[in-house]
């Protein structure tokens, strides 16, 4: 565990501040939920909470259902890194933090369609160069992360409905 050298006292309702320097540095933002651990006996832990996440095992078989039927290159994010990737990439990308870019995207709360030679940077280690279509998982209405299809050479109607499906899915099985 890192020291961060802050100190913060407890105040009448048991509440305490993160400073605005951890939650920058964390990405933690206003409203998002926290998990609550204990580590011994004088050790709290907060851990950033993601659905999403809580669901990893039958999202990486999702994606590899959708991928083994359709032979196309799927990503499922949270809101802060990427949950389940099925495809033909060089290197695993599940547990990789998203980028700044894909954060913005997931924003604006709209499937999002990229043609080919527009890039997606999804994470440091994996950039789109092909068409694809971003279909954010929209849960209550709080965008929870994304389902990313790649398409060859473009986005056709294939791509966008499983793009859609995938979203769709995941947004009402969170739901539950």
């Amino acid at each position: 565990m890192k020291a961060t050298g802050v100190v913060r006292r407890i105040d009448d309702l048991g509440r305490i501040v993160l400073p605005k320097e951890l939650r920058r540095t964390m990405r933690i933002k206003e409203g998002e939920s926290l998990e609550i651990y204990t580590d011994g006996d004088n050790k709290i832990v907060l851990k950033k909470y993601s659905p999403v996440n809580q669901m990893t095992d039958f999202v990486k078989e999702f994606t590899e259902s959708m991928y083994t039927t359709n032979k196309r290159n799927i990503i499922v994010t949270d809101n802060e890194k990427i949950v389940a990737a099925s495809g033909d990439f060089k290197t695993d990308l599940t547990g990789k933090k998203i980028t700044k870019e894909l954060e913005e995207r997931l924003k604006n709360r709209n499937t999002q369609i990229n043609n080919a030679g527009v890039s997606l940077n999804v994470c440091e280690t994996y950039t789109i160069n092909n068409a694809s279509i971003l279909k954010p998982i929209n849960v209550f209405g709080d965008i929870l992360g994304c389902v990313i299809v790649e398409g060859k050479p473009q986005v056709t109607d294939s791509e966008k409905s499983l793009a859609e499906f995938g979203g769709l899915f995941m947004s009402r099985y969170l739901e539950i």
